[in-house]
């Protein structure tokens, strides 16, 4: 891949780390308020999770469409990962979370054929063991953040957002110091961002430094 086109990617990839970045920094806001905010709160969270896909769709294209874009994509992919020494079990290539969020209609469509007892629970901002009731399953739960695991829970299905963001960080990381590497923007090319130390970004203090 040449210089230019790869710098391209990098920004691209950079940019996406930072909006997610920045929806955490919002979560973390809005949970320091502690009351009425669980609508802004989740609105956040999914912002957070597009952007994690879209910088992991860089990274590992999906599958499908043409062959010749499949290829081409999969060219792609294994480049930047190559180049960035990303390893194929890195936290951002599930994308499973944000493709509930993404295809929430057909999650609705399952909890209306499973659900023994009709009752829908959602944007929840509490452990688990706040909401009582036998009557209500871990599958009537659509979306719960808990503060205390920092876990976003979907249906009875728990993911590690601690982990998601360090995974953010690291691959920030990555691109900026891949970026120094390649030296001076060439011609045409987005200006590096300029390396610096990554905020706060969880929910407890994270310190953006790269995973082994």
């Amino acid at each position: 891949m040449e210089t230019f086109v790869e710098e391209i990617y990098l920004g691209e990839l950079t940019r996406q780390c930072d909006e997610a970045i920045g929806a955490v920094l919002r979560m973390n806001e809005l949970l320091g308020q502690k009351e009425n905010v669980a609508a802004e709160f989740f609105r956040e969270a999914t912002d957070l999770l597009q952007h994690t896909a879209s910088a992991s769709r860089l990274l590992w294209p999906p599958g499908g469409g043409n062959r010749e874009r499949r290829e081409r994509a999969d060219r792609r992919g294994a480049h930047l990962r190559s180049s960035l020494q990303v390893a194929d079990d890195h936290v951002l290539q599930n994308r499973r979370l944000r493709d509930h969020l993404e295809h929430y209609d057909e999650r609705i469509d399952d909890w209306v054929e499973s659900s023994p007892n009709r009752i829908i629970v959602d944007n929840i901002i509490a452990p688990r063991s706040a909401i009582g009731g036998d009557a209500i399953k871990d599958s009537d739960i659509m979306r719960l953040y808990d503060p205390s695991t920092l876990a976003f829970v979907f249906r009875g299905e728990s993911f590690d957002i601690q982990s998601l963001v360090n995974g953010v960080a690291d691959i920030r990381v990555r691109c900026l110091e891949r970026l120094n590497e390649l030296g001076p923007p060439t011609s045409g090319s987005p200006i590096h961002p300029n390396p610096r130390i990554t905020p706060t970004l969880a929910v407890r203090s994270v310190q953006s430094e790269r995973e082994p």
